[in-house]
């Protein structure tokens, strides 16, 4: 039997290689049309799935209106803003590349925590650092090598995504800590609705356009597409604030490193290629300032 404080970092191992998944389609999806229409889609989608589940299987839970807040902020923050630029990055650098970037949540908090928190940097976790940056750049470096330009705009993309979806973890753990009996379709509902608000603001029509661009698709893609949307958002989402309930948080954040290595792996399966050295170098020093972070 699976024991209990270890459950929430299963739940969220499954939510990423669930997204990690999904995310090759995203892309996929991100070049062919545009980031925007893929986040539509996909918060458009969740938030029935999660409307649904909510109400088959979730009890109400009451909230201050300071944290039902929260809880659209967060929404707005990591799946209508993050969620954005991550998928720019995917249609410049592809899933594997963007989520090692993605991957960078620990290692910014601890930066974070050393300026603002007054909180001391070992030895050991400047060497990380220094890992960190050295990755970035062996990135760039093999994007330079493969294209002749670095896409450094691609890079700031991710980096963005990644600052915007720590602001909604956060502001989906303050809800949670203050109730407890929040359930997971109820919390991601508001967060998707939170999203959605943002989609109408800038276009209060959008609805209609995916709609009809989904019903116009070829049957292939359109069930790719929906497929996707069902493991990349509803499953993986559900299981990630499932897990952000009771989970340490910067050790939830941590095993995100789970996603860019399943997603490279499925990636170089499918094209049947092997990983450059630059892509082993960059995964190489990723893997060693993430394992001198978490000691």
């Amino acid at each position: 039997m699976t024991s209990p404080s270890l459950t929430p970092y299963l739940y969220g191992i499954a939510s990423n290689l669930l997204f990690g998944t999904a995310s090759i389609t995203f892309s996929k999806f991100a070049r062919s049309h545009s980031a925007t229409w893929v986040n539509q889609i996909k918060v458009s989608l969740g938030l029935i799935g999660f409307a649904i589940a909510f109400a088959l299987t979730e009890s109400f839970a009451a909230l201050s209106p300071v944290h039902h807040f929260f809880l659209l902020a967060s929404g707005f923050s990591g799946l209508f803003l993050g969620d954005y630029f991550l998928f720019k990055s995917f249609a410049t650098l592809g899933p594997s590349r963007t989520l090692v970037l993605y991957s960078f949540q620990p290692f910014l908090l601890g930066v974070y925590g050393y300026l603002f928190l007054s909180q001391g940097l070992s030895g050991r976790q400047l060497i990380a650092i220094l890992c960190m940056i050295a990755c970035v750049f062996t990135f760039i470096l093999e994007r330079s090598r493969v294209t002749g330009k670095a896409d450094l705009n691609a890079f700031l993309f991710a980096f963005t995504g990644v600052l915007f979806d720590a602001i909604g973890v956060a502001l989906s753990r303050q809800s949670y800590e203050a109730s407890p009996d929040l359930g997971p379709f109820q919390a991601n509902g508001t967060r998707a609705f939170g999203a959605l608000i943002g989609f109408l603001a800038l276009s209060p029509l959008f609805l209609k356009k995916v709609t009809r661009d989904l019903v116009h698709m070829r049957p292939r893609d359109r069930n790719a597409m929906l497929l996707a949307c069902i493991f990349g958002t509803f499953l993986s989402l559900t299981f990630y604030l499932s897990a952000l309930k009771t989970a340490h948080v910067a050790t939830l954040t941590a095993i995100s490193i789970t996603s860019p290595v399943w997603v490279s792996l499925i990636e170089h399966v499918q094209l049947k290629s092997w990983p450059s050295p630059y892509l082993w170098s960059a995964f190489a020093l990723f893997l060693l300032g993430f394992g001198l972070m978490q000691m």
